[in-house]
């Protein structure tokens, strides 16, 4: 059996046309609203064009209606606060008022954008926000603030001109020296306004366009030294009487003089501070600079300096020890660090005489010094020259010339001087007059003979391998030097206080040079020997090689000159004729591996002479037969 459901009847035709019967009167009349309030805005904003919307105001001043200039014109005459003097800043301590207006500080009331700004209320944004905002105004007014500029560098600088008529600076306590007086001046305190705090008391009056009146916060400070007068004591002290400095153990009569420190300079360095304690508490300290103090010290280090001797020595082959021949000489230098603490010990006591304190210098090579501390272990080098044939006088200045190199010892890297050992050539220093070179000449002089010590010292450092930094040949070939060594070879020295000819050479090793020389009267020789520690070091000298050679003077050219000190008939022979050349001598100096270290010429250049004849009373000049130079 087949059952068919009945099929239900539809509605939803009916229910549409129902709703719609319904929605229509409303719709209707949202869409006649909505017309009309379309038709009102256009109205309302047409009747506004160019000007700015009715219930608009600005700070009390109604702008409806009116145009942007028109708007301008009223504020800027109804506002008036940033040009007023609306602002009064007080100090504190003396009620003296500063008054500034906002302007003065910085701020400006920008009417344009402020115009703007109400002009464009209900003009922005979408056609919802615009009705809005002018149904708003119109309906219940709207009050916009005004547009303000703050240039704060203008704040800043506007108050440090008020601080600056307030501000002041500490004044310390002072005294004054004036010859015997000292007068103080009582310290006064210091004021400085607090400018940070002005400022940001100043800022929410000023923007908020209100007059204020802004205490000031000023900060005391006091002064260093705020009275003088517990120190006055300890200044009168200090500048009670001038200060002399004094050496305690004089060297000699020409050492330094003590010293006077006048009060004038003394009263020149003398400062005052505060000290501050825990408890707040502050104390005066007078005391005296120690920098100025230090720099016076400086200019008389110079003065007081005394350069340490070393002490004498000659080496025993056998025992291979120093044996002392002099003992050493300490020297002297000032202790400017212990000098100014003995006059800070001294200088608030009535004792006003302060001693110059000194440090001895000891010498490295001092008596108590061995042969292994210096290294001075070997002989490493001799040189002899010979002076047969020279007067007696010239035999005297040698062996006392050589006196003051015996026991000689040069420090390693030292510079070797030889005029710093050979002092000054005088008949009191124990030379006799004799014949000397000077300027190619043989003139008599005192100390004639001298030369054969410095040429003998020379080839010694020469033959040592030692830079030679000083040296000056002779101003012709002199005989004595021909043997041994020979020609460009010898070294002059002089020092007459205008003509200074010195001979030196450097100890270019890392070990002492001990300088021993032996004069031989029976041997006409004169002896220099160097002991030290041996480098290794080579020596190659090359044979001389002669350019320029000149002839020798003939005996038409010779010298015939009258001497009162010779007996009647009696002639000396001074000098022998002797040709000119320039003399170069390599010298090509190895070290222990073979390495060249020095390669150096040396040249001599030599004038020609012709002979030099010494005659007496009742000789008649060149009536004698020449005497060769091998006679000599």
């Amino acid at each position: 059996m087949q059952a068919t459901a009945p099929q239900p009847t539809s509605n939803n035709g009916r229910s549409r046309r129902n709703l719609a019967f319904f929605l229509a009167p409303p719709l209707a009349i949202f869409l006649l609203l909505f017309v009309v309030l379309a038709i009102w805005l256009v109205s309302y904003q047409s009747r506004h064009n160019g000007r700015i919307f009715t219930g608009i105001n600005v700070m009390g001043v109604d702008l409806g209606g009116m145009e942007l200039a028109e708007a301008e014109t009223a504020l800027s005459r109804n506002f008036n606060y940033a040009t007023s003097e609306q602002i009064i800043f007080v100090d504190p301590q003396s009620q003296q008022a500063f008054a500034k207006t906002p302007s003065e500080l910085g701020l400006t009331f920008d009417v344009s954008r402020t115009v703007q700004a109400a002009y464009d209320l209900g003009r922005s944004g979408g056609p919802f926000k615009q009705a809005r905002e002018m149904f708003d105004s119109w309906y219940y007014g709207r009050t916009l603030a005004p547009v303000l500029v703050l240039d704060e560098s203008r704040l800043d600088s506007a108050l440090a001109e008020l601080a600056a008529e307030i501000n002041r600076p500490p004044v310390n306590a002072a005294f004054n020296y004036s010859g015997s007086d000292t007068s103080y001046a009582v310290g006064q305190p210091g004021r400085f306004v607090d400018v940070a705090d002005a400022r940001n008391r100043v800022l929410t009056p000023l923007t908020s366009f209100r007059p204020a009146q802004v205490e000031l916060l000023v900060h005391e400070v006091a002064p260093t030294v705020y009275d003088a007068g517990d120190a006055a004591a300890q200044i009168q002290q200090v500048l009670g009487s001038p200060v002399t400095f004094y050496l305690e153990e004089p060297l000699d009569n020409l050492d330094l003089a003590p010293i006077t420190l006048s009060n004038a300079d003394l009263a020149a360095w003398v400062r005052v501070e505060v000290d501050e304690a825990a408890n707040g508490s502050r104390t005066h300290n007078v005391f005296v600079d120690e920098n100025a103090l230090r720099h016076w010290l400086r200019q008389f280090e110079g003065q007081i300096y005394r350069e340490p001797v070393n002490a004498r020595f000659y080496f025993d082959d056998g025992t291979e020890e120093l044996v002392l021949v002099a003992p050493h000489v300490n020297g002297r230098e000032l202790d400017i660090d212990a000098t100014i603490e003995q006059f800070k010990a001294q200088v608030n006591t009535p004792n006003r005489s302060i001693p110059f304190v000194v440090r001895d210098i000891v010498p490295l090579a001092n008596a108590n010094a061995t042969a292994a501390d210096l290294g001075i272990t070997e002989l490493i080098t001799e040189t002899t020259t010979w002076f047969s044939g020279s007067s007696d006088a010239r035999k005297h200045n040698i062996a006392t010339a050589a006196a003051n190199f015996y026991g000689i010892v040069v420090a390693p890297y030292e510079e070797f001087s030889f005029n710093k050992y050979l002092g000054s050539i005088t008949e009191a220093d124990g030379y006799t007059e004799g014949l000397i070179i000077v300027g190619g000449q043989t003139i008599p002089g005192v100390g004639g003979g001298v030369c054969q010590v410095s040429t003998t010292l020379y080839q010694t450092a020469f033959f040592a391998g030692f830079p030679i930094t000083e040296r000056l040949p002779h101003g012709y070939m002199v005989g004595y030097y021909r043997d041994g060594a020979g020609h460009g070879m010898d070294a002059t020295v002089y020092n007459d206080g205008e003509i200074y000819v010195d001979m030196k050479f450097i100890n270019n090793t890392p070990y002492h040079l001990l300088i021993e020389n032996y004069f031989s009267e029976e041997n006409q020789a004169l002896t220099f020997k160097f002991y030290s520690t041996s480098m290794g070091r080579t020596v190659v000298k090359e044979d001389p090689v002669f350019a320029n050679i000149t002839e020798i003077p003939g005996p038409e050219q010779d010298r015939w000159e009258f001497a009162e000190s010779l007996d009647e008939g009696t002639v000396e022979q001074i000098d022998w004729a002797t040709e000119g050349a320039d003399v170069s001598i390599r010298r090509i100096v190895y070290n222990a591996d073979g390495i060249v270290i020095e390669d150096r010429t040396f040249v001599s250049n030599y004038i020609p002479i012709p002979s030099l004849f010494h005659y007496g009373p009742d000789v008649e000049p060149y009536s004698y037969d020449l005497v060769p130079e091998e006679d000599h």
